[in-house]
């Protein structure tokens, strides 16, 4: 017996450090792996890429994305999996980039030493910097349903309602 929903989701948020999101421009997909942080209520990733970036481009064309977050090595079963949609966004008001830039470096690298090694200023982050800060709101995510697999080998998955999605704040 797997944990319960909301610790699953907990882990993955937690401890994976990359998801594959999926765009596209109203008529092409795409896949693109990022690094995020996650933040909690509502359910948000934070990630950065260049502004010039195929899945950049397609965000600013067409907002809805989707994605999956995947962890292996895990004990019990052995990997966990999460599959999400929703919407997602540039962060463009100056502003709000500082305070989202310092968040996500803080979280994806919380020792000061590491984090002075990948930190970026923040003004390359808006204008002309030639890199972004992106917001993704989660509308719905579902889990892989282990227990299913492991009574008769069926590959579903089960949608993890908002209300018990983690509440901890990143």
């Amino acid at each position: 017996m797997e944990p319960p929903l909301g610790e699953r989701v907990d882990r993955l948020l937690t401890h994976a450090r990359f998801t594959t999101l999926a765009t596209h421009d109203g008529t092409t997909p795409w896949a693109a792996t990022v690094n995020f942080v996650a933040l909690r209520r509502p359910l948000r990733l934070l990630w950065t890429s260049m502004s010039s970036a195929r899945h950049s481009r397609d965000i600013a064309a067409e907002s809805s994305v989707a994605g999956s977050i995947y962890m292996t090595g895990l004990p019990g079963f052995g990997l966990d999996g999460m599959q999400y949609s929703g919407t997602a966004r540039s962060i463009e008001n100056e502003s709000d980039v500082i305070a989202f830039h310092k968040i996500f470096y803080d979280l994806n690298f919380p020792d000061e030493a590491v984090r002075q090694q990948f930190l970026l200023p923040p003004e390359t982050y808006f204008r002309d910097g030639g890199r972004r800060l992106y917001l993704l709101t989660v509308e719905q995510c579902w889990l892989l349903d282990i227990d299913r697999w492991l009574i008769d080998m069926t590959d579903q998955r089960v949608e993890v309602p908002a209300e018990i999605q983690p509440a901890r704040k990143g």
